[in-house]
């Protein structure tokens, strides 16, 4: 099975991971939990507000920053052998 890192898989990922965080670090009133939850991952993955919110749409197309919010969720798609390319998709990887 090879591993999705799309654009649209990445938006599911960071839906769940700042739902998860709001009701574990964040559990204050839900609109102020999620907007602390996403700022903690944007700060964690190193991003800008714009390419945080791109992928957040599920519409970040850039390889890097995809694999720095990769990261932030403790997903590394390089040590599974996969590069993740400029056009929103990627190269590589195991396909059994």
């Amino acid at each position: 099975m090879r591993p999705d890192f799309s654009p649209v898989m990445l938006k599911q990922f960071l839906a769940l991971r700042v739902a998860m965080m709001v009701r574990l670090d964040f559990p204050s009133p839900l609109r102020n939990g999620a907007k602390a939850a996403r700022t903690d991952l944007r700060k964690r993955s190193g991003l800008t507000r714009d390419e945080f919110d791109l992928a957040c749409k599920g519409r970040l197309k850039e390889g890097a920053p995809r694999a720095k919010i990769w990261a932030a969720l403790w997903i590394d798609p390089a040590s599974l052998g996969i590069l993740l390319t400029d056009d929103g998709g990627q190269e590589g990887g195991n396909a059994a």
